[in-house]
Formats: structure tokens, C-alpha cells, sequence
């Protein structure tokens, strides 16, 4: 065994051990927002839920990457030859094109959340009576108030389902 296939393996196993830790945390949802860790987009970023939403959905192919990675360092580390070091490379780029992949899903996924959202007429910050029809508390508009009202009543005015808190951030700046 080579040193540059134990320095590859160990580097594909400290990669691992983070997409597990990754991966459980955003399958539990509490993986929290961060600027190093987890599915980082400008929809992602937007608020505390989207970021956990993303995470959720991306979680399985994390772990599905840790899982590779693992196999990849063990027959880097188990395979005698001088070219065991190519299963460790092999795992590290099949792992970085899944979690590549399934971030994507999960990108388009918080993506489709809130253009769904905006489409059904439930913008955050619009106080609007879409929904009172549904029996959902609808709170006046906070726009004559000042975009700090429009920030404090985000996702608790219209429908209700403005689960993505700071979603209404672009329209407080237009506001201002």
C-alpha cells in the first residue's frame, strides 16, 4: 500500500464523515443556515425554511455520496495495487456528480415552492384576501406601515402558506 493511497483514502473518508453529518442533519432539519454547509442558493439562502426544505430533499443523495465515498476509500485502501488510488477518485467524482445532481432537485424544488406560492396569489407581504375565503387569517397589509411591518408579517399574513418567512425580502426593498 502506497502512501498516496492512504492520503487519498483518508481525504474520501473525511469527505464522507461530512455528507453524513450533512445528510442526517438536513433529513432531521436541523442543519441550519450557514454560509460553508448544505445546499446553498440565493433561493436556499432566502429564509431559515427554504434552506431546511432544500436540505430535506437532498439528504438521500448526500448520504447515497457518503456511501460511495466509504466504498471508494475501503478499496483504495484495500486493493494492493498501485492503481487502488483510481477507486477512491472514481468514488469522489461519482459522489461529487450525485450531490451536484440532487442539489439542482432541491434547488428547483424551493424554486417551484415559491413561484407555487406567488402564484396562488399568497404573496407574504400583500396582507392580500385571496384565501379568506379558506377560513385562513388574513392580516391587513403592513405596506403603509413601513418595510419593517411587511419583515414582521411575512408569513403570517394572506393564506398562511408562506412557510418561507423571508421570501418577501425582494418586495420590502422595492417598497422602502
Amino acid at each position: 500500500m502506497s502512501v498516496v493511497s492512504i492520503v487519498v483514502a483518508v481525504c474520501v473518508f473525511a469527505l464522507a464523515l461530512v455528507w453524513v453529518v450533512v445528510g442526517v442533519a438536513g433529513l432531521r432539519g436541523t442543519l441550519r443556515r450557514n454560509r460553508w454547509l448544505g445546499v446553498r442558493s440565493t433561493e436556499t439562502l432566502q429564509s431559515d425554511e427554504a434552506f431546511a426544505a432544500a436540505n430535506r430533499v437532498a439528504a438521500p443523495g448526500t448520504l447515497g455520496a457518503a456511501v460511495i465515498l466509504i466504498g471508494g476509500g475501503l478499496l483504495t485502501l484495500g486493493v494492493g495495487s498501485g492503481w487502488s488510488v483510481l477507486f477512491g477518485l472514481g468514488a469522489l467524482v461519482a459522489a461529487l456528480v450525485i450531490v451536484g445532481m440532487v442539489s439542482g432537485v432541491a434547488v428547483r424544488s424551493v424554486r417551484w415552492m415559491l413561484t407555487e406560492h406567488d402564484a396562488a396569489g399568497c404573496s407574504c407581504c400583500s396582507g392580500g384576501d385571496a384565501h379568506a375565503a379558506d377560513g385562513h387569517a388574513v392580516q391587513p397589509a403592513a405596506a403603509s406601515t413601513g418595510a419593517a411591518a411587511n419583515a414582521d408579517a411575512c408569513g403570517e399574513s394572506s393564506c398562511g402558506a408562506c412557510t418561507l418567512r423571508d421570501a418577501c425580502s425582494r418586495d420590502t426593498a422595492v417598497q422602502a
